[in-house]
């Protein structure tokens, strides 16, 4: 089997052309949804980066895997029975010994594993255990990004991880497990002003509104609109711009490495699946140039599966509720093999195969590093439960309720006037906690018992909202 998994930074789905998006930010990611399958309602079980990529590794929730936040948690992911088991699993490659990963799975049957990740922190040091081949490309210190007052660490740009990603399927004979990792387009931006340019114009985004920009001038936290030197619906629409901008410049290079496999006569036999890790937000709810909560701008992202060629397939997009968690079965089931019984996700293969398929009545998701939040998302409604309010106490309620198709960018709060939908969504998230935790603890409230790790960073720097 050939795999190649795509995980691109802080993509939204809804700049994405083929999710509707009317600039052209994603000519290439939208020729691959044209041979494949595209979900419109898929969302990462637990934001921002290392939760979202050990949901999709582990094929496990966090309150499972035990990473729901960055910082010294996310290093050590909850074992499986035993510390032997765990330590053995990872650094032998024995058929003897449980699989629980998605690398791993790959690695113990003979599949060589390629990992290229342009993040050096991320997604964390049990990640690189159960590869062949695992890279990290390093850009000179002249080529990096300046922000802040000191040298980025948010880099290599996609074009070095796509540089790696052929260097290393040229010398590949056979099968494979590519994973490519893309930081692009997560701020800080770095694109020309030609670049830039072509995407300029009026502001894509209905909101915040102006009268929404000048409240949100008022906030001192770090990422508000005064912290990033929003005063205007035109500096937004710069910033935007900036953003597609980078969108496209991913976009470009990711179209590089499925030439690369169209040219080698891979592509048709290539399982691909391309992702976000996360979102990023622009002033929706007060942040710019972020993702702070489990709102769509944070938690929903493209998620494409394109299958080879020989299996069934039935195009176009889907209105399934699906979360990443669902991508490493989906990934056992081509490959042939049983996913584990630790494994939560369900394969979303029969849904690749038709439109017609079942799919779950909702889904679950967390966000541990700012704040401690837990959403409940069913076809109509979604309820964001607030466990610690991170750098926003006083003004983030216990629960949001929002009606989705009326208000999908989540602008009014509607939880009073449905305390009955509250209480049922409320009731169905305690439920969904008590199957899936491990070791019979919920690790997003000991996150929230002790702060969560971004907030504890930043909260230093901020007067309040």
């Amino acid at each position: 089997m050939k795999l190649l998994c795509i995980a691109v930074d802080s993509l939204r789905a809804d700049h994405v052309g083929a999710y509707g998006y009317d600039r052209a930010t994603t000519p290439n990611i939208d020729a691959l949804i044209d041979d494949g399958v595209a979900f419109e309602r898929g969302y990462v079980a637990n934001s921002p980066c290392m939760p979202s990529r050990a949901g999709f590794s582990s094929g496990r929730y966090g309150i499972a895997n035990g990473v729901e936040t960055h910082g010294r948690q996310s290093q050590t992911m909850n074992r499986p029975a035993s510390r032997t088991d765990w330590a053995g699993s990872w650094t032998e490659n024995r058929p003897d010994r449980p699989w629980w990963t998605l690398p791993e799975l790959f690695f113990q049957n003979r599949i060589r594993t390629i990992g290229v990740s342009s993040f050096p922190r991320h997604p964390a040091p049990w990640f690189y255990h159960v590869w062949h081949e695992f890279r990290q490309p390093q850009e000179p210190e002249e080529a990096m990004t300046v922000e802040w007052g000191h040298v980025s660490f948010q880099t290599p740009r996609a074009a070095a991880v796509v540089d790696e990603s052929i260097d290393a399927l040229e010398r590949t004979d056979g099968d494979f497990f590519l994973y490519a990792q893309f930081w692009d387009p997560h701020a800080p931006y770095n694109r020309s002003e030609e670049q830039i340019d072509r995407f300029r114009g009026e502001c894509p985004h209905p909101y915040p509104t102006s009268k929404q920009l000048e409240r949100h001038r008022g906030w001192d936290a770090v990422r508000s609109a005064s912290h990033t030197g929003i005063e205007s619906r035109e500096d937004l629409a710069e910033l935007i711009a900036t953003y597609d901008a980078e969108v496209r410049y991913a976009d470009r290079h990711i179209g590089r490495l499925l030439d690369h496999l169209r040219g080698a006569g891979q592509y048709d036999d290539t399982l691909i699946v391309l992702m976000g890790d996360h979102g990023e937000e622009f002033g929706e709810h007060g942040l710019y140039r972020e993702h702070w909560s489990t709102h769509d701008g944070t938690q929903r992202v493209p998620v494409v599966i394109k299958p080879p060629a020989d299996t069934p397939l039935d195009t176009g997009l889907r209105d399934h509720l699906i979360t990443n968690v669902d991508l490493a079965p989906t990934i056992a089931d081509y490959l042939g093999v049983a996913p584990p019984e630790r494994w939560q996700g369900r394969s979303l293969r029969p849904i690749v195969e038709s439109a017609d398929a079942e799919g779950r009545d909702a889904v679950v998701v967390d966000h541990g590093l700012y704040t401690a939040q837990r959403a409940v998302r069913t076809d109509r409604w979604k309820l964001i439960h607030t466990l610690h309010p991170g750098m926003w106490g006083g003004v983030l309620p216990d629960d949001q309720l929002y009606d989705m198709d009326a208000d999908p960018w989540e602008q009014t709060d509607v939880s009073d006037a449905h305390p009955e939908v509250v209480d049922r969504l409320d009731e169905r998230a305690t439920v969904w906690a008590d199957r899936h935790r491990g070791g019979g603890v919920d690790t997003l409230e000991r996150v929230a018992e002790h702060g969560p790790s971004g907030y504890r960073s930043f909260a230093d720097d901020f007067e309040g909202v």
